[in-house]
């Protein structure tokens, strides 16, 4: 048997159509093999980007990409989008090559310890024999790679291949045609109270019911009523019934006695579905006012605490559709959390949205999102920003954000990984810090032209400016918030993509115009002054 051969047989069999591979000498007999596959092949150089862009495909199509890299340091720099991908439950299928065993720890280049080294944030485990004697062990790897992916929660798995020398005798002669490997997808599943109140024998009659659906994982779980209060996150492509819970709540935060006079509001029963949360002000108000049970619907054995509430897991498989209408929620709940809304969406409205900060041009641009756009969102502001305003409309938009572990790095990659395989137009909403930070999303062949970015500058990490605490730093905090006088004009000229920029509210429809009509990838920076967003935000918090 060669080398050659034995990769070819895992790879023939693993599942998904699309690869993101990063250059480099030991991956070379991985890569030629993914190359003569049917898989569509992007070459991405810098691994922390490469990720990140698999990552961003893996989430639009909810297939798994394969991601592949050579030996050594390489490996590391997929980690922060594996963290990410375990989180947000996004399947991928990492394969690193790695040295033969005798080379590791001998003081040999690029020969770290990568076997079981993300050990931690993974689905699978896999490692391939020290020798290429046996193509069978390898197509058997692929299998259980296959029986993982389809059996576990839904993410990265991974698969590091120790090579031997020489693995440059290869021809294309030696691929066969991979067969196609369908990769299973869970069914859309509606559901109501009366089907969940018949399980848990819980009664619900008059009783004040909270259904929230957190992040999208897939799952396409849906919970339906008419009584109930139905709460939907941001990144859950789901609609709610109330109008600006979020931005209610987290005003409410920075008041003292906020929460206790919105007590009236607290569930008896609490349901929830998908995964986190962006919305601090829910987590709180929950954490205070406890509901009496909290039942969490999923397919899987996994759920995390994030209200102190003890969520008990309901299968959907267990859960017999009823449609018995004798249900009975108390239905003035949901009027007093419509009454309250509209209470501080009146208060909400006369905010100065004509003046020019970060507050106002995000509920701008989100103002001329066309219905068929895809909003991807970065985190620290933009995200925060667009919860509070997007919670008071009907969301057309699908909404993308890396909040798995919410880190700024990757949130370029990730909306132009969605884009390379997206027929809509996909715009990114993103701080300077995080865009200057995944600045390698640019360097490849492959930057879609239905890519457009909107750069919130504010010339340092704004959002350490608006939260309480950071101000006891004092001088100290210029190592938190990384100022800079940096913008993106050289850059864009450097990648060759076009460039528009405002900084008040009249360029800013114009330039947005200009750059919401050309027909290509573009980026539209909007400067503002950090005293005026800090003043905005205030205003927002004292309403």
């Amino acid at each position: 048997m060669s080398v050659q051969s034995c990769i070819k047989a895992i790879i023939q069999n693993l599942p998904g159509d699309t690869a993101v591979i990063s250059p480099g000498s030991r991956n070379a007999p991985i890569l030629f093999a993914l190359n003569h596959s049917k898989k569509n092949c992007y070459s991405i150089i810098d691994e922390r980007s490469a990720g990140f862009i698999a990552l961003g495909i893996a989430k639009h199509t909810r297939q798994p990409v394969i991601l592949n890299c050579t030996s050594g340091t390489s490996s590391l720099n997929y980690y922060p989008a594996i963290a990410e991908a375990f989180y947000a439950r996004v399947p991928l299928i990492v394969i690193t090559a790695d040295r033969p065993p005798e080379q590791i720890d001998a003081w040999d280049g690029q020969a770290i310890r990568q076997k079981n080294v993300y050990k931690n944030h993974i689905r699978g485990e896999f490692q391939t024999p020290d020798n290429f004697e046996d193509e069978s062990a390898f197509s058997a790897i692929a299998q259980q790679v296959m029986n993982c992916m389809s059996s576990e929660i839904p993410g990265p798995v991974h698969i590091n291949i120790p090579i031997i020398e020489p693995f440059y005798d290869m021809s294309p002669s030696d691929i066969s045609t991979p067969a196609q490997v369908d990769f299973p997808s869970l069914p859309k599943i509606e559901l109501n109270l009366s089907s969940i109140a018949k399980l848990t024998n819980v009664s619900f009659d008059h009783k004040k019911v909270l259904i929230f659906n957190g992040m999208d994982d897939g799952e396409g779980i849906t919970i339906t009523s008419d009584e109930a209060v139905i709460l939907s996150d941001i990144t859950s492509s789901k609609h709610s019934n109330v109008s600006y819970w979020d931005a209610m709540l987290f005003s409410s935060l920075s008041k003292k006695g906020g929460m206790d006079i919105l007590k009236v509001l607290s569930p008896d029963i609490l349901i929830t579905s998908g995964t986190t949360t962006l919305s601090k002000g829910l987590k709180h108000f929950l954490s205070i006012h406890k509901p009496e049970v909290h039942f969490h619907i999923s397919n899987y054995n996994e759920v995390g605490n994030m209200f102190g509430t003890q969520p008990q897991i309901l299968h959907p498989s267990d859960i017999q559709i009823s449609h018995s209408g004798d249900l009975q929620p108390e239905k003035g709940f949901l009027n007093a959390w419509i009454n309250m809304t509209v209470t501080f969406q009146l208060k909400f409205s006369q905010l100065d949205w004509l003046g020019y900060h970060e507050f106002s041009v995000v509920n701008f641009i989100l103002e001329k999102l066309n219905s068929n756009d895809i909003l991807h969102l970065s985190n620290s502001m933009p995200i925060r920003y667009a919860s509070f305003l997007m919670n008071n409309k009907s969301i057309e938009n699908k909404i993308y954000a890396n909040r798995g572990t919410s880190g700024i790095d990757g949130c370029s990659s990730t909306a132009l990984g969605n884009a390379l395989v997206s027929d809509q137009n996909v715009k990114l909403i993103t701080g300077d810090v995080a865009f200057f930070y995944d600045v390698n999303a640019f360097f490849n062949e492959h930057v879609p032209q239905n890519l457009k970015i909107i750069v919130l500058n504010n010339h340092g990490g704004g959002i350490f400016n608006l939260i309480k605490g950071p101000e006891s730093l004092g001088e100290s905090i210029k190592f938190q918030t990384t100022p800079h006088y940096l913008n993106a004009s050289s850059l864009c000229d450097h990648f060759g993509i076009p460039y528009f920029v405002a900084s008040d509210m009249s360029s800013l429809r114009s330039s947005y115009n200009q750059f919401n009509s050309y027909q290509g990838a573009a980026v539209l920076e909007l400067v503002t002054d950090e005293q005026e967003n800090q003043n905005a935000f205030n205003n927002f918090l004292n309403l």
